[in-house]
């Protein structure tokens, strides 16, 4: 092998390197998509970027390897997930990471071993830091973008607008790589690329703060929606009860009535019919769990107003490892989601169990849905556009789900949906 080809190969670890870190940034924002083994895709086009970057031989740190680079992003980002919109900032994100650790590390390299900005991926040790550096500082905006992805609570416009300076420091970043081979390093030029790396820094931790902020904003809001329809779910339970009770003394006297005239058979069909009216109202509070029993009623009745039949299997649910806020979570948004979607389905039917075992309490719904929603891998629809009802909640359910390290499975075929969940008792 001639040294030429060796010094090449060795330059080349710098772009293994970092197509390699953007398909991990592309994976924590993205998420998986369409494509069973993103991560294989993206190995087998990192191999035929390299092959044709080893024949046609690009150059480094010019207009036409900042076209290819471009071009593998835009590539790679087909093989996950997300919206077109998602795959773009995921693209402009990988782009600031590579074009900011590069030329820091390049014009502080040349200002401090004083040789051409050109020449740094010539140097074996030039060539192992920026590759070093890269890997690091990929890594950590990796675990930024999966912190971010969990918890982004900004809307299109203000992203757009959060990222209009990292894109004109990205520009301008093409244009210093660009341009760097025909100027020397001076103390301006060094200060100017670590001072852009800074800026962006700052201007992403304000935006972070921003976006917590709004996290807070919209749990608060979030948590307080739940406290009211848990309100009006016992409130409505504690009516029919009243309503119920008030209703026994008539019915007590109805019957006394019929019997004092001796019609028996009357009496017996009114006992009936009473029977099951008490049963219609009665039949899901059944778990010795106050709050869960008005619940489960409260979307009983929003199910028969939406024409959707509602199935339960229900055992003793009185000591159940959920704090109240928990369980609302979960119920709520689960059967919210399962009544949207079978009420467009036929039939509309909705199944709920909920079994408490010595080990864990599995929470299981089963509903009818239009079409067969899309689940890569049993992971949560990652839009609602396709089938109206799934999607929106289940984030938050899961997050319960990982707060107590339970475990959940989805599946959907022959029109059912499933989402059933299992969380540990410890004890209880």
């Amino acid at each position: 092998m001639s040294y030429e080809l060796k010094m090449k190969l060795l330059m080349h670890l710098v772009c293994i390197v970092q197509w390699g870190v953007f398909a991990l940034i592309h994976w924590e924002m993205l998420g998986k998509g369409r494509w069973k083994h993103p991560f294989a895709c993206t190995a087998l086009a990192l191999c035929g970027m390299l092959v044709i970057s080893l024949w046609i031989d690009f150059g480094f740190f010019n207009a036409a390897s900042i076209a290819f680079n471009v071009l593998y992003l835009l590539v790679t980002s087909a093989f996950f997930g997300g919206t077109i919109r998602q795959k773009l900032m995921s693209c402009m994100a990988n782009g600031v990471v590579c074009l900011l650790t590069e030329n820091t590390v390049i014009y502080l390299y040349t200002y401090l071993e004083a040789v051409p900005p050109a020449q740094v991926i010539r140097q074996p040790l030039g060539v192992l830091l920026m590759a070093a550096a890269m890997l690091i500082v990929g890594g950590i905006t990796a675990q930024m973008a999966k912190h971010w992805g969990q918890k982004q609570a900004l809307e299109p416009l203000q992203l757009v607008v959060a990222m209009f300076f990292p894109g004109v420091v990205v520009v301008l970043n093409m244009l210093l790589m660009v341009s760097g081979g025909r100027f020397d390093a001076t103390q301006f030029s060094v200060l100017f690329t670590v001072g852009l790396t800074v800026a962006v820094l700052v201007h992403l931790l304000f935006v972070q703060m921003l976006n917590e902020q709004v996290v807070q904003k919209k749990d608060s809001q979030y948590r307080a929606t739940l406290e009211q329809e848990r309100a009006e779910a016992l409130m409505e339970s504690y009516t029919t009860q009243r309503r119920l009770t008030h209703e026994f003394a008539n019915h007590l006297e109805a019957l006394s009535l019929m019997l004092q005239q001796n019609d028996v058979a009357g009496a017996r069909g009114y006992l009936t019919s009473i029977s099951k009216t008490i049963q219609m109202n009665s039949a899901i509070l059944n778990t010795h769990n106050p709050l869960l029993d008005a619940l489960l009623s409260k979307k009983y009745e929003e199910a028969a107003r939406k024409g959707v039949m509602m199935y339960f299997d229900l055992s003793d649910l009185k000591d159940i490892p959920l704090d109240r806020t928990h369980l609302v979570i979960v119920v709520s948004n689960l059967l919210n989601n399962a009544i949207e979607a079978a009420a467009q389905a036929a039939p509309p039917e909705v199944h709920v169990r909920m079994k408490k075992t010595e080990g864990e309490l599995v929470i299981s719904v089963r509903n009818r849905v239009r079409q067969n929603v899309e689940i890569p891998e049993g992971q949560l629809p990652r839009s609602t556009k396709r089938e109206p009802g799934h999607g929106m909640g289940l984030a938050n359910v899961c997050a319960v789900l990982e707060a107590h390290n339970a475990e959940y499975t989805l599946s959907c075929r022959d029109n059912w949906f499933r989402f059933t969940c299992a969380f540990p008792t410890n004890g209880i």
